[in-house]
């Protein structure tokens, strides 16, 4: 991962060798600039406080179990501030975790012990040499890609560090969740001399959602913009077929339950499809 300030360079180059295709030097660099979670890093865990990710893991690890056969080791794509990743660590798995942000990545650094390793890198493009037995991407990160063919680039990368027995656990977010909870609403966080304020709005034609955050830090104002569209389930099983994905389940909101018109998350469960 790029940046001193994430790993130490002789061990960052070191853990690139041994997980990237390609050589570090012809490594595309990362724009940071822009990309959402730059901003509101330092506060994320706080906004999202309410959250019992130890319930959230626990449900992961049951899936993980039910599904994958033997798994040692684990992959999560859009890690954010690498809670996840920590626990699967803790509990003896091999565990990487990816993101985009450079400051998300910042505070996941300081999870990132026993055999759990971060990188940087985008979903729809990151190169590893080794395979996975789970890959998990939740919280709606799929979401952010803004069209279908985003989302299919990011399934046809998935596939090379998917043996026939790994399993890809994801989530996308749904249209009753963004419009019952999310759209015309503006909420109001203070956390350590950081006040964020979180305001929605949603186009219906588009059916994307647009996210702005104004980020006041001692005087000093900054601001961030993210945007998810949303996707049907017909929409994301349809190029999971084409792309060779055998689709075992299809739960929502992290139960064990078939979606509903009122769910909030649909999760998918997945693997690639055998050859015969």
């Amino acid at each position: 991962m790029p940046g001193t300030d994430i790993l130490e360079q002789k061990n960052q180059n070191k853990l690139l060798k041994s997980l990237c295709l390609a050589p570090c030097k012809r490594r595309k660099k990362l724009k940071t600039k822009g990309l959402p979670y730059e901003e509101i890093a330092t506060s994320y865990d706080y906004i999202l406080r309410h959250v019992d990710y130890e319930k959230w893991y626990k449900y992961l690890k049951t899936i993980m179990l039910a599904y994958a056969e033997n798994p040692k080791t684990v992959l999560e794509l859009g890690c954010g501030t690498g809670k996840f990743g920590a626990k699967f660590s803790a509990q003896g798995y091999e565990t990487y975790g990816l993101d985009i942000s450079m400051n998300m990545l910042r505070v996941a650094k300081t999870r990132a012990f026993r055999n759990f390793r971060i990188l940087r890198a985008d979903m729809k493009t990151f190169k590893l040499k080794k395979t996975m037995d789970f890959i998990f991407c939740v919280h709606d990160a799929l979401n952010y890609q803004l069209s279908l063919e985003g989302v299919r680039e990011i399934f046809q990368n998935i596939k090379h560090v998917m043996h026939e027995k790994s399993i890809f656990f994801f989530d996308i977010t749904t249209e009753y969740n963004v419009k019952r909870f999310f759209e015309n609403k503006t909420s109001t966080y203070k956390n350590k001399g950081e006040e964020v304020e979180w305001s929605n709005t949603y186009d219906d034609e588009e059916k994307i959602i647009t996210s702005n955050f104004v980020i006041n830090r001692g005087g000093e104002i900054s601001k961030e913009s993210h945007q998810q569209k949303m996707y049907s389930i017909e929409e994301i099983s349809a190029i999971l077929r084409e792309e060779n994905f055998k689709i075992l389940e299809i739960f929502c909101d992290y139960s064990f339950e078939p979606p509903d018109k009122e769910a909030v998350m649909i999760n998918f469960i997945t693997s690639l499809k055998r050859h015969r």
